[in-house]
């Protein structure tokens, strides 16, 4: 290759990942983001995440009583103590903020699931 060709490559690269990171990150998101929170198959909560500030609501589930922080697009449980959920796996999933993106807490039969316009597919089984 001549210095002229790789010139031309490394700019059509460089538009092309600037074309990506544009859609990516700067492509205004009409999805309205809502989270549901199920308590032994119930809906308790039902939020809007894509708010600009975090928020927070009291949640009453089986053994006690969760804190629910989201907005900005996010939302999670706040650390409960060991009384509540022994292993604490639902706090410790931290953010959810994509469709179809759950939090479950199974001693509790609570579940945190975001919904949107369109469910990311994780996988596809035959």
């Amino acid at each position: 290759m001549k210095k002229g060709d790789v010139l031309i490559v490394a700019v059509a690269l460089g538009f092309s990942i600037l074309a990506w990171a544009g859609f990516r990150f700067l492509s205004p998101s009409a999805e309205r983001l809502e989270a549901v929170v199920q308590v032994d198959g119930k809906e308790v909560l039902r939020v809007r995440i894509d708010g600009p500030d975090l928020e927070q609501k009291d949640v009453e589930i089986l053994n006690g009583t969760a804190t629910v922080e989201f907005g900005q697009g996010k939302i999670r449980i706040l650390p409960l103590p060991s009384s509540v959920c022994p292993n604490g796996i639902c706090w410790k999933t931290g953010y959810i903020s994509r469709p179809g993106q759950s939090i479950v807490c199974v001693p509790n039969h609570t579940t945190i699931t975001v919904e949107g316009a369109e469910n990311e597919v994780d996988s596809v089984i035959r």
